[in-house]
């Protein structure tokens, strides 16, 4: 990993996506790990103008964990995002609406190894800021696994020019700092798009090119992309939960919504062979070391 590239003619000739993420865990973290929402640049300007136009009153924005199961208006506008989202897949090249859940070992694991790779990289590249190696080792996880799962075409032929991730405290200070390398002053994030970039073609060279200026960490209330992802993930996991046993009128009404938009496409997983729940909370546990992955194909 050295200065951004100075010719990236490479990247003009493919067609360019955008993509929100953000963390996704049952309360007690017996299950943890990411969700996300990818579609094309160009979809993302209407999509939020639709969007926006689906709050109903009192909301000023779509977050899983302010639902209201008893509200009847917020019920309503839940499930036309939900649609919205799914009509914006169905129209639109190398989409992909995904939640992956890692069991605690396989997180830890995971989140040890991002770690170690980025402070192996900065240690090299002579940085000492604590906040911005908190920071990538924060986020370096979930980019891996984005990288991941964008492996089939017709991803493979684009680049990503859009990467927006909830903001957190950690990583609101981390978006704030530079860093200087080489003799020239880099923004942190630009430095983490570098780094994913450069585990991306090593281990993901199907996977989209990373822009260098790619990464923003925004409010949720900024972004639909982050807002999308926040609700597929918690829906899709409430969906999962629901399959496994009786759970809480808020889970259960989240699984009806999720299912009542994408009945006729979602896969035809055998849960109970791959998670149980847990307790008198209905914890979700995953059986087996590893993750569950779930992603809806429009």
């Amino acid at each position: 990993m050295t200065n951004p590239p100075e010719n990236t003619a490479s990247f003009e000739a493919q067609f360019e996506l955008a993509a929100g993420l953000d963390d996704v865990a049952t309360e007690k973290g017996l299950a943890s790990g990411w969700s996300f929402f990818v579609i094309p640049e160009e979809a993302v300007a209407p999509f939020a103008v639709e969007a926006r136009n689906l709050l109903s009153k009192k909301m000023t924005e779509f977050h899983a964990k302010e639902f209201k199961h008893k509200n009847t208006d917020q019920c309503r506008a839940y499930t036309d995002f939900l649609t919205l989202i799914r009509r914006t897949a169905e129209a639109a090249p190398a989409a992909m609406l995904a939640s992956t859940l890692n069991d605690r070992s396989w997180h830890t694991d995971l989140t040890s190894f991002a770690g170690r790779l980025a402070n192996n990289v900065f240690t090299t590249l002579g940085i000492t800021d604590q906040g911005v190696i908190d920071g990538a080792r924060e986020a370096a996880p979930s980019l891996f696994t984005l990288q991941r799962l964008l492996t089939s075409p017709p991803s493979t032929c684009a680049t990503l020019r859009i990467l927006e991730a909830d903001e957190t405290t950690t990583m609101a200070a981390f978006a704030a700092r530079t860093v200087t390398v080489n003799g020239h002053s880099l923004e942190a994030t630009r430095l983490l798009a570098m780094l994913a970039e450069s585990y991306r073609q090593k281990q993901f060279p199907q996977s989209p090119a990373l822009r260098p200026e790619a990464i923003n960490i925004v409010e949720s209330s900024a972004s639909f992309l982050v807002q999308a992802a926040d609700v597929l993930g918690n829906f899709s996991m409430n969906y999962v939960i629901r399959n496994l046993g009786p759970t809480t009128a808020g889970r259960t009404k989240k699984a009806e919504i999720f299912e009542s938009v994408f009945r006729d496409i979602l896969p035809h997983t055998k849960f109970a062979e791959m998670a149980s729940l847990s307790g008198t909370e209905f914890e979700l546990a995953l059986k087996q070391a590893g993750a569950l992955t779930f992603v809806v194909t429009c």
